[in-house]
């Protein structure tokens, strides 16, 4: 993949992908990938750490015999259309029951939520076939289903919210996963037994899918987050240092391929002068004069205690300037503050582009699989992708 479109493994930052075996050894082996991380999606983690709540023997009993009602209106014209009926006489909004994909607790938590919602009209409904009534769900899994959905309904935002790959997201979320972690699954004394084992849970398989190595990634991230500037970091001052190491690797990195790429322009070979050949000497010599002096100030020829002393120095500046509103965009601030703080906007135009989700790419993979029907079944790999690109870039 990497050979087609002509990316160097070395220029890598970071990968994110779902939690998938082969995806993790792919990805996590520092051979392999020297200068990338990987990253787990966000989604793909929550989704794993609720639907392994959900396996709870009491929820899935529960959640299986609304499944099954929900099943048994699908399959009978005439009930849904008594349902309709019912839900016009009892003032109740008239929606259809919403079947669940397995692997996709979103899915399941709305399938929960209409049916509570709809739960008057489907009983009525029941009421006068007296052959569906085992279809109605016991009290004490109607009673499990409220407390699920307690506990999913502030979770339903936030794969959303994280999914966009037009703006900044995951230095967004180490706050995303305290406020998770210490507010919507921190058990409460008023919480019922069944309430905290689920919390526990989650709780317990959210913190175990991201690694030191991850966590200190993502406290940089959103230290260069002019919106957090650390401010969920767990050690700042670590934080600061990582930064700060960072930054003398951009800084190295830039004179270094900035001189190769000089030396190897200026080993080119001759070609008869003219006007427009001799502004492009110019331009050129301009180039090597304006590099050597860079790396007279921050190359060999400095040291590193000097550089050091530099990014410091933007750190201690940086933290004094006020954080920004939420909804303005971070990389907007950087691009208007990279004259005054040059090797900090280098490191947040590094890694402020790691996305926090797999999800636009599994939509594109869901767009193609949508083109490539049962009924168009023999378009070449060529046409596929040009309806998939089609696709994603026409306006509506």
């Amino acid at each position: 993949m990497l050979q087609e479109w002509g990316i160097n493994k070395e220029h890598l930052v970071s990968v994110t992908t779902d939690n998938a075996t082969n995806m993790k050894k792919a990805f996590e082996s520092a051979t392999t990938f020297p200068c990338c991380k990987w990253f787990g999606c966000f989604g793909h983690n929550l989704n794993l750490a609720i639907s392994k709540a959900l396996k709870n023997q009491r929820v899935d009993t529960a959640i299986r015999a609304c499944r099954h009602l929900v099943q048994g209106f699908s399959r009978s014209w005439k009930r849904r259309r008594e349902l309709r009926n019912k839900q016009e006489a009892l003032n109740i909004p008239q929606r259809s029951l919403i079947n669940d994909v397995v692997t996709r607790w979103g899915s399941t938590q709305k399938m929960l939520q209409r049916f509570i919602e709809q739960q008057q009209a489907v009983c009525a409904v029941l009421a006068t076939e007296r052959g569906a009534w085992h279809l109605m769900p016991k009290d004490a899994d109607i009673a499990v289903i409220e407390q699920v959905l307690k506990i999913l309904e502030p979770l339903s935002a936030f794969t959303d919210a994280l999914a966009s790959e037009s703006r900044v997201n995951l230095s967004a979320l180490k706050p995303v996963l305290s406020h998770i972690i210490s507010d919507i699954l921190d058990v409460k004394n008023e919480d019922s037994a069944l309430t905290k084992d689920l919390k526990r849970l989650m709780k317990s398989d959210l913190e175990s899918r991201y690694t030191d190595d991850a966590k200190k990634v993502m406290d940089l991230i959103s230290f260069v987050d002019p919106r957090f500037k650390g401010s969920f970091s767990e050690d700042l001052e670590a934080t600061v240092n990582f930064c700060t190491e960072e930054a003398s690797k951009l800084t190295f990195q830039t004179v270094s391929e900035g001189l190769a790429q000089t030396e190897q322009t200026s080993t080119a070979s001759p070609t008869p002068t003219s006007e427009n050949q001799r502004q492009s000497l110019a331009t050129l010599l301009n180039k090597i004069t304006s590099t050597r002096q860079q790396r007279a100030e921050e190359g060999e020829h400095s040291s590193t205690l000097s550089l050091n002393s530099k990014i410091e120095a933007e750190v201690k500046v940086y933290i004094s300037v006020p954080v920004i509103k939420s909804e303005t965009e971070p990389l907007q601030w950087w691009s208007l503050h990279t004259e005054e703080l040059p090797h900090l906007a280098a490191v947040a135009q590094k890694f402020l582009c790691i996305p926090a989700t797999s999800v636009p790419s599994e939509r594109v993979f869901s767009a193609s699989g949508h083109i490539l029907s049962p009924l168009r079944a023999k378009l070449k790999p060529e046409k596929v992708n040009m309806l998939t690109f089609l696709h994603f870039n026409l306006e509506d």
